[in-house]
């Protein structure tokens, strides 16, 4: 190994001679901890913080025709989520009027109730279809409430699984 000058005997030159014979540019890591150095990371004043948060929004009141309007879209066919956009409040605040006005909701469980009845309308021989529709379920969510239950089902000719 060749010795350097300015080093104690004994010590390699390989360092100098790999930082003489290196490519000069900066590495993304050193050009990363510059950037890193040069950032103000100084905390903002207490005041400018409050400054920044807004005030909380009270939240919109639906007066009597707009809640008649949202029962009549409602009952009309229109969703939760479209009339939430469109009255400017949120999804349970829908629900929640609707629910207040005596409006039964779409796309809900079935209740005890009506399961009890599903069960009693498959064993007299009617299909899942036809259940469904005396309910006012999917077939799908009838075949879930009697499996469910422990109801065996049948097969689409109307014989044993």
């Amino acid at each position: 190994m060749l010795e350097s000058p300015g080093l104690r005997p004994g010590l390699s030159s390989n360092v100098v001679l790999v930082r003489q014979l290196s490519n000069s540019t900066s590495t993304p890591l050193y050009r990363a901890i510059e950037a890193y150095h040069r950032l103000d990371l100084r905390k903002r004043p207490a005041e400018e913080q409050r400054a920044r948060r807004t005030e909380p929004k009270r939240a919109k009141q639906l007066n009597q025709s707009e809640l008649a309007r949202l029962t009549e879209r409602y009952c009309a066919g229109a969703t939760v989520y479209q009339l939430a956009k469109e009255f400017g409040v949120h999804r349970s605040t829908v629900a929640l009027r609707l629910k207040q006005a005596g409006v039964e909701l779409r796309g809900q469980s079935p209740t005890d109730q009506q399961v009890d009845e599903m069960i009693q309308l498959y064993t007299q021989g009617l299909s899942l279809e036809k259940v469904g529709r005396r309910t006012g379920f999917d077939a799908s969510t009838v075949m879930h409430c009697l499996r469910r239950r422990g109801i065996p089902t049948r097969d689409s000719h109307g014989r044993p699984k």
